[in-house]
């Protein structure tokens, strides 16, 4: 994997890249991108989690909109919320060497302020997540981040037990949408996306 190359694919594709050996190095930029007086969208990343960019964010003044920092009631309320924000920080199930982005969400709360909710949305994500192509990265996400995913939230799922994909109709199922993003769209102004020499998140 050339990370330069992959830098390139994806500033050809009208994405903003950026390539940090540290995750601290990394967090202080995010940091530094969103204003104090501004609001950021957050989904269930265990990137951003694990980096304490929420934790962070709020105690530099800005309004953090996350549901996993608020009781289970105010879930729905806040899924609307982070998507109207000024800003939508996430991770990605998987990026292609060839500038991809592929996320598979449960309630899709996620995958619709990544291609449309918000205007500014930064990626943050460890050289893990990176893939050859589409198939490969498809195949990370249900048979890599979706088993570890349904055991963190405890779902009844195959793949809790498998650690493999079946396709399943459980109820519980966290792969009813799909999203593959090949550009920013029309709609977003800014989308940054910072790599990080580290294996990161799911």
């Amino acid at each position: 994997m050339n990370i330069q190359q992959v830098k390139e694919n994806l500033k050809k594709r009208g994405f903003l890249p950026y390539y940090f050996d540290s995750s601290k190095e990394a967090v202080e930029f995010v940091l530094e991108l969103i204003p104090e007086n501004e609001s950021v969208g957050i989904g269930g990343s265990m990137t951003v989690t694990g980096l304490e960019l929420d934790k962070k964010l709020q105690q530099k003044g800005v309004t953090v909109y996350s549901h996993s920092l608020v009781s289970p009631e105010l879930k729905n309320k806040v899924y609307q919320l982070a998507n109207s924000a000024d800003w939508y920080l996430s991770s990605t199930n998987a990026l292609t060497e060839s500038g991809d982005f592929v996320n598979i969400d449960g309630s899709a709360n996620r995958i619709s302020a990544l291609c449309f909710g918000v205007k500014k949305v930064i990626y943050v994500l460890g050289v893990n997540k990176i893939t050859p192509d589409i198939e490969s990265a498809i195949s990370r996400v249900r048979n890599v981040a979706a088993p570890l995913n349904t055991r963190r939230l405890n779902k009844n799922t195959p793949c809790a037990t498998s650690g493999e994909c079946c396709y399943c109709d459980s109820p519980d199922c966290i792969c009813n949408a799909t999203l593959i993003s090949h550009h920013p769209t029309r709609y977003q102004e800014k989308v940054y996306v910072v790599i990080i020499n580290e294996n990161l998140g799911y």
